[in-house]
């Protein structure tokens, strides 16, 4: 037993924090899901855990290709999503709840400094929440009220003497 491994990964190192040149719908797309989730780099992270978890183990997923046996031998495992809710991170969640041993208590600490347990109520709100910010569609919901609603509200301003 091993105590707390503190397991990193970064789903976003691909992304460079540049608006994509040209108008590519995809990185343009990725980008604006990036620029939402707003993650935290892995320097961040590391100075969290230092702060609330010295005596953890940093692993890091993309790095070291033995990370599932290290989390096999831990007490503990300790999620960090760069982001408040792990976008990017549902292959490794399987691959770990396949790798850890039964009894180890699977933690998250997010990129805004919150720490929750890893479970089946959580798993499925992360799903959700996931869904909602990869489909932007409280976003795309909100479109068509906005068409409606401005016209309307910038006609009301002018008839009152506002710019």
């Amino acid at each position: 037993m091993t105590g707390t491994v503190a397991l990193h990964y970064d789903p976003w190192a691909a992304q460079t924090g540049q608006r994509p040149a040209g108008r590519n719908p995809l990185a343009l797309y990725r980008y604006a899901v990036w620029y939402k989730a707003n993650p935290r780099d892995a320097d961040y992270l590391r100075a969290l855990v230092a702060g609330r978890h010295p005596d953890a183990e940093w692993v890091e997923v993309g790095a070291e290709a033995d990370w599932e046996a290290r989390v096999a031998a831990a007490d503990r495992v300790l999620l960090l999503y760069p982001d408040a809710i792990g976008l990017g991170f549902s292959r490794i969640e399987t691959r770990l709840a396949g790798a850890v041993r039964p009894g180890c208590a699977i933690d998250v600490l997010n990129g805004r400094q919150r720490e929750f347990h890893w479970d089946s109520a959580a798993q499925g709100a992360l799903r959700r929440r996931r869904f909602l910010e990869w489909t932007m569609l409280p976003e795309l919901l909100f479109l068509p009220v906005f068409l409606v609603a401005t016209p309307i509200l910038w006609t009301i301003d002018l008839l009152r003497g506002r710019r």
